[in-house]
């Protein structure tokens, strides 16, 4: 198993149950029987878990990537979005085509046309000959949207076209083409308040999202912070040659305590800063160097108490002054809302500590959990897919059954 260039891209690895059909007898990197390496999809062996959601959905992986139906993986970023999509891929019927990827984080409204759909010579200043575009070129194959939450609202229209009638016209282009293109797209930001905000379509996440899979965060995970924390520890020792084999027992828990929002990305680079610097054998809590938090965005002026927390720098986090007023009920629930539930998000944004934050949460009777997008693979009916609702913009979500 690859440990060092896999990881820059890793969300975690999994590891399958012993019990999995087509894995009894084999061992994983770790000893652990059962690791998951299908030939066809080698990059299931970099998945490492011990979490049941998790697992579940690697479970349904293969499911999943022999339907040509689009697919969404949220998540947070550092989950494991890419690795995803690209078991999906290596899983499929479309494996011997090239995963062609777009993100859309980095487009302006021209440029994603362009790219997207190609364009014709001449079809705007610097067009100096004809581009395919993605579509395109992912004729037959996969194409993988990532951070397609960020698409601009122009653009919008013109991919719903593609997706539900397998037609794009080219910037330019006199007439329409066909294309058959499975789709995948990823983001790690909450569409449902997008398409509140009027900056994304509702009919295009109903067609993007017919299989949703969402990843749970690193702080959902349990005992995967260690099983992660030592697999990347082995593995920045063993690659740099350094005598460090565990952790004490204050770094340990200075591990726990930490809310980590660039989840198993940002896990691997503390964890690999601390084998650098470390003078024993076990790293210890002052070597566990965390990066400043980011600026929190200004708050609507619709939310009185979601004032914003200026940025604070220096390796251990600092707290503001704890706020002495309390949201109404309903306040509060709008804000933890806007955050998916996401309790250190939300105390960071109101400048109080989160153990007053779950007092003024139990009193309102809020309860976080309720809000939080459950990790896992829900399917959103196709219209016209028997008894299934016909109407995707008022479809129910259905479960996948339990695996085997």
């Amino acid at each position: 198993m690859e440990t060092g260039g896999t990881a820059d891209r890793c969300g975690g690895v999994w590891s399958m149950p012993p019990q999995t059909p087509g894995t009894a007898g084999s061992k994983s990197p770790h000893g652990r029987s059962g690791a998951v390496c299908a030939p066809e999809a080698p990059v299931l062996s970099r998945l490492l878990t011990s979490d049941h959601s998790l697992l579940e959905i690697l479970l349904r992986l293969p499911l999943l990537a022999a339907t040509p139906l689009p697919v969404l993986v949220r998540g947070e970023p550092g989950t494991g979005k890419e690795l995803v999509v690209e078991a999906l891929w290596a899983l499929s019927d479309r494996r011997d085509r090239p995963l062609h990827r777009l993100n859309c984080a980095v487009l302006t409204p021209e440029l994603a046309s362009s790219e997207l759909f190609g364009h014709q010579r001449g079809a705007f200043t610097g067009a100096e000959q004809t581009t395919l575009g993605k579509f395109r070129l992912a004729h037959g194959g996969t194409l993988f949207l990532d951070e397609v939450g960020d698409l601009p609202l122009s653009v919008q229209p013109r991919l719903l076209r593609a997706v539900e009638q397998g037609e794009i016209e080219p910037v330019g282009g006199q007439g329409s083409r066909r294309v058959d293109v499975r789709l995948i797209a990823a983001t790690n930001q909450n569409l449902p308040r997008l398409i509140h905000q009027g900056r994304f379509r509702r009919d295009l996440y109903d067609r993007l999202a017919v299989l949703d899979i969402a990843l749970p965060p690193l702080r959902e995970r349990g005992e995967d912070l260690f099983l992660l924390a030592h697999h990347f520890l082995e593995a920045a020792a063993a690659r740099y040659q350094r005598p460090v084999t565990g952790l004490s027992a204050k770094a340990r828990k200075r591990l726990q305590s930490y809310h980590w929002p660039g989840n198993v990305r940002e896990l691997r680079n503390v964890i690999t800063r601390a084998v650098l610097f470390s003078a024993g054998p076990d790293i210890q809590e002052g070597e566990l160097l965390f990066p400043p938090p980011q600026e929190q965005p200004a708050a609507p002026l619709h939310h009185p108490f979601a004032t914003p927390v200026p940025p604070v720098y220096g390796a251990f986090p600092k707290r503001t002054a704890p706020s002495t007023s309390r949201p109404l009920p309903g306040q509060l629930r709008e804000l933890l809302g806007e955050t998916g539930g996401n309790v250190s998000a939300l105390a960071r944004r109101l400048g109080v500590c989160t153990r007053t934050l779950y007092r003024w949460l139990k009193a309102c009777g809020l309860n976080p959990q309720e809000l939080r997008p459950q990790p896992g693979i829900s399917v959103r009916p196709r219209a016209g897919e028997g008894a299934w609702p016909h109407n995707l913009r008022t479809a129910s979500t259905h479960r996948l059954p339990p695996g085997p």
